[in-house]
């Protein structure tokens, strides 16, 4: 919807009126900006972006957001006393605090769900016409993201973990064959989108591994998506690993029992917003020599923001790839969406950001 299109803030119900609780109610469920799901893979029907992997995001805002925050203060102070019920105020008072904190930026949030679709076959990009399609063609995962700190940066969903689940669309052709037990391991898997993506497109057991404070709300998002994994009998298991540390490693089993991860045992390791600061690029290297297989079908799937602060991390992470005997085989750039701030790329005015994210694809000399 366009912002000439939705209505102006003196068009919803003001406090000198006098407006009923429900009418109050019924006017915040309005103003509800919903989490940032940067919906750029088109539904069925609906036409994609040139490239066939941004497109532009789809808004359903139904109020202009000028004047709304100066709307939602005047009611939080208002005294609400035309209202008798006592519940009634608190409910609008909450749901008025609510919807500022919504427009304060992600750290203001507390908890909240979004959910992502992923398609499951690539685009033709040659076709002129959109290709008819059912609703077994795409996939939606609901991710729980907790209230975040400051140093909680792996319980955000990045716009580079939601490129590269789309592009493995993209790789699952592309990438060498992997044997029917095979494993694949998702290093800082944070809300666990890639993985849980990668289980379903691959047909393979997928293990989900971050850091210790991390991993709990990991587990939540792969128990909330159980049907999924069902219904396309797809496995996603959770588990500790610092990259400091990459032999301490506990492997789930299907008995449910943990047992010690034996060295170079996957065969394709995946890993998203993996370089930020310069200790990460020797951690990297570490957990993905331990992990990868010597075998001429490993690879190594990489995507990360192109931020400019972090050039020399990347140039390093290069850098010691190559060090592992590893060779770059295919890269490229994307554009997503992110809500964190414009990280290099073009801000929308509204915290949503365009970022420029580098794949890469890495497999033995």
């Amino acid at each position: 919807m366009r912002d000439d299109e939705a209505l102006d803030v003196l068009d919803l119900p003001q406090l000198y009126t006098k407006p009923p609780a429900d009418v109050l109610l019924a006017t915040l469920d309005d103003l509800t900006s919903q989490p940032r799901s940067w919906e750029a893979t088109p539904r069925p029907g609906t036409p994609r972006g040139l490239d066939g992997v941004s497109t532009p995001m789809q808004r359903t805002r139904k109020v202009k957001s000028e004047g709304v925050p100066h709307y939602l203060t005047k009611i939080i102070a208002s005294s609400l006393a035309w209202i008798e019920d006592d519940v009634e105020k608190e409910a609008i008072w909450e749901a008025a605090s609510q919807r500022l904190s919504e427009r304060s930026g992600r750290m203001a949030m507390g908890d909240i769900s979004r959910t992502f679709t992923i398609p499951f076959q690539p685009p033709d990009l040659s076709a002129q016409e959109p290709a008819k399609s059912d609703e077994d063609e795409v996939l939606e995962i609901i991710l729980h993201e907790p209230a975040m700190t400051s140093d909680s940066m792996g319980l955000k969903t990045w716009a580079s973990s939601y490129l590269l689940a789309k592009r493995l669309t993209h790789l699952r052709d592309a990438l060498p064959r992997l044997p029917p037990d095979a494993q694949i391991l998702e290093l800082g898997a944070g809300t666990g989108l890639v993985g849980l993506a990668a289980a379903v497109l691959f047909k393979r057991t997928v293990v989900l591994t971050d850091l210790q404070e991390i991993v709990p709300n990991l587990e939540r998002n792969v128990r909330d998506n159980a049907a999924l994994l069902v219904r396309y009998d797809a496995r996603a298991e959770t588990a500790v690993l610092d990259w400091s540390d990459p032999g301490a490693f506990l492997l789930p089993s299907r008995s449910g029992e943990q047992q010690q991860c034996l060295s170079r045992t996957f065969r394709l390791i995946l890993a998203t917003d993996c370089v930020y600061s310069p200790a990460h690029p020797a951690l990297l290297e570490q957990a993905i020599g331990y992990h990868l297989c010597r075998s001429n079908d490993a690879r190594v799937v990489v995507e990360m923001p192109v931020r400019k602060a972090d050039a020399a991390e990347r140039a390093e992470f290069r850098k010691r790839m190559l060090g592992l005997g590893l060779i770059l085989l295919s890269e490229g750039e994307e554009v997503g969406y992110d809500d964190w701030g414009a990280s290099g790329g073009r801000d929308d005015g509204e915290g949503l950001a365009e970022v420029v994210c580098w794949w890469s694809v890495w497999g033995p000399q």
